[in-house]
């Protein structure tokens, strides 16, 4: 009995065990249609400054990342589309979305579970990010760990985390005033 226990172990993807940190998450509930928080991210490095803004989603495929400070800049996913706007440059780039989906962190929260969690172990295999972890307090997000393709470590914080708010569907409207460049 105990060698077929040992098979069984064996020879059982080991996929079933990890992700243990996505299970009681409640940005993942079904009954979770819209999210919107704030967030403040840090680097190890002393010398870079931080990072604060806003993040919007509406379920399946609209989210939307504001940076406040340092600089103004928006990231609008409209479904397989993102469009990425600095005001400094008035310029917004418009990548398709599985081109760049390794690149940000926060993308994860358009996935299911599932796949959430797929995208945390093929993160080993990105050249961008690595060393993903995720934090909870409760049921809820707290914060995000990873190490950039620069080898920095960086932790974004999360806080006053709102569900099923109403949200506007224009905040997911890129701004057109800028000029538009389209790289694929």
């Amino acid at each position: 009995m105990l060698n077929k226990l040992f098979l069984v172990i064996l020879f059982f993807p080991l996929g079933i065990f990890t992700c243990a940190e996505l299970n009681n998450l409640n940005i993942f509930s079904e009954d979770t249609k819209t999210i919107s928080l704030d967030y403040i991210q840090s680097f190890k490095e002393k010398n870079k400054l931080n990072i604060k803004g806003k993040v919007y989603f509406k379920k399946p495929s609209l989210f939307k990342i504001t940076t406040s400070e340092p600089s103004k800049t928006e990231l609008i996913v409209n479904y397989q589309d993102v469009f990425r706007t600095d005001y400094e440059l008035n310029e917004t780039i418009k990548h398709k979305l599985e081109n760049i989906e390794f690149q940000v962190p926060a993308l994860m929260l358009l996935k299911s579970k599932p796949k959430a969690c797929n995208f945390l172990k093929n993160t080993e295999k990105s050249e961008f990010i690595t060393d993903v972890n995720i934090f909870s307090k409760k049921d809820s997000l707290n914060k995000i760990t990873y190490k950039d393709q620069f080898g920095t470590i960086t932790q974004i914080t999360f806080f006053d985390i709102k569900l099923n708010d109403e949200l506007d569907k224009k905040i997911f409207d890129y701004n057109k005033s800028s000029s538009l460049i389209i790289l694929n």
